[in-house]
């Protein structure tokens, strides 16, 4: 890098917010600077924001970072006040209410599916939008950069480029109109035609379109007729100096460890399955899940607790404590609904579960990015929902197995510095 640019990164989640939304511009705006990139942040205030998650500790990741905080108003804190008395308490995740919704969940579905495109966070976007154009008046930025979803967040980067003219930088981390939570908010043609416009002029009129796994990119660029080669692919990665740092869980007994989300639409009942084998054969271990689990899923899986099988749910912890978990259980597992986002979806938390080298038993599509991804780098193996005893088969036969060990390819594949660097490459030969 020869000459020094300045990006300005217009994400609605930031540290504090946690989960899954934050950690991959998190980490590419940490490392930007070692390539010759300088981000500036435009973000919602956190104490305004609609976080399902927070963890306090990932702002040590981004102190050098500079961000400016804006106000906010939007639909989906109303939904958590109305359904626990706090505007924080009971934010969805992806969507608003859930496998059996009551009134209030109907009528917020609704609400949000056609008043509120393309989702209920649009009310960031005349805050953020004010506060960029003061910042891009102000100073020279070589190119803006949004992420999404929300995807909400694209429409400040269409309105941007249009008064300035800056070059732009598009990142889809989920599809937009194929997500899967559109099918629960009864939404209107006029609606759906409506999102298919804003989805089609963003991709347009960006300059470079990225997202986060090979399959995405295709979708992106079905999209796009003559103009596939703007859309491309660079994985989230794992952050290998944090991960090396992590402290390792300790337990005393086999452990097989979930980290994430699991609601009623994942294979939970071949979990379920796969655990009432293991206690046929009375097989010591606990399963710990740290995340959000539906209180369904819980309690099905509860079930099989006895004298051999404890299982312990955490909740949310924090980034490095799930490290850990990683890094210090015997198994890890990895369940994703048999949808099509999933089969498209590659996780920085999977790339996280291979860089930590336990083994990974995966109920997920065979022909998934993630089952190619843990089948090419020899990470685990992959169960169909029927494979229940198979699974348990697995689980038991790691009690006797340790750590793989990374090969030096992983870790130059996936390694945030050099997914950065990949990054940094890009926007170098496009601006």
């Amino acid at each position: 890098m020869t000459e020094t640019k300045k990006a300005l990164l217009i994400t609605y989640y930031w540290p504090p917010s946690g989960g899954s939304g934050v950690q991959r511009w998190l980490y590419f705006a940490k490392y930007l600077p070692e390539f010759g990139i300088v981000p500036t942040v435009v973000t919602v205030d956190a104490s305004k924001g609609s976080y399902a998650v927070v963890d306090e500790s990932l702002c040590q990741e981004v102190s050098h970072i500079s961000a400016y905080r804006t106000d906010t108003r939007e639909l989906i804190k109303w939904y958590s006040l109305l359904k626990s008395g706090n505007t924080k308490k009971n934010i969805p995740q992806g969507n608003v209410g859930g496998k059996k919704p009551g009134l209030i969940d109907r009528i917020a579905a609704y609400i949000r599916g056609n008043y509120f495109i393309p989702d209920a966070r649009i009310g960031w976007n005349t805050y953020a939008l004010k506060q960029a154009s003061k910042l891009i008046a102000q100073e020279h930025f070589d190119f803006i950069i949004t992420t999404g979803p929300p995807h909400s967040t694209h429409l400040i980067g269409l309105e941007l480029k249009k008064r300035f003219g800056i070059k732009w930088l598009a990142d889809f981390r989920d599809p937009w109109s194929e997500v899967f939570y559109n099918d629960v908010f009864k939404r209107k043609q006029r609606s759906i035609k409506k999102d298919a416009q804003l989805e089609k002029a963003v991709l347009e009129e960006a300059d470079l379109v990225l997202t986060v796994g090979p399959s995405m990119q295709q979708l992106l660029q079905s999209k796009l007729p003559g103009n596939e080669s703007k859309v491309h692919c660079i994985f989230s990665g794992f952050d290998a100096e944090k991960l090396n740092k992590a402290k390792r869980f300790e337990h005393n007994r086999f452990t097989m460890a979930y980290v994430g989300t699991m609601g009623t639409g994942y294979p939970y009942e071949s979990v379920k399955q796969a655990l009432v084998h293991l206690n046929e054969r009375s097989v010591q271990m606990d399963f710990i899940l740290a995340g959000k689990i539906d209180p369904i899923v819980l309690k099905n899986l509860k079930e099989t607790e006895n004298d051999h099988l404890k299982i312990i749910h955490k909740g949310h912890i924090t980034h490095d404590e799930a490290l850990g978990l990683m890094k210090g259980s015997n198994v890890l597992l990895l369940c994703l609904p048999f949808n099509t986002l999933s089969a498209i979806f590659v996780s920085g938390k999977l790339l996280e579960y291979i860089a930590s080298g336990t083994p990974i038993a995966a109920i997920v599509d065979s022909e998934s990015d993630a089952a190619v991804l843990i089948r090419d780098h020899q990470a685990g193996e992959i169960f169909a929902q029927n494979e229940a005893e198979e699974l348990s088969n697995l689980i038991q036969k790691q009690l006797a197995i340790n750590h793989t060990s990374l090969s030096p390819e992983t870790i130059s594949i996936f390694e945030r510095k050099e997914t950065t660097k990949q990054l940094a490459q890009l926007i170098e030969a496009s601006f």
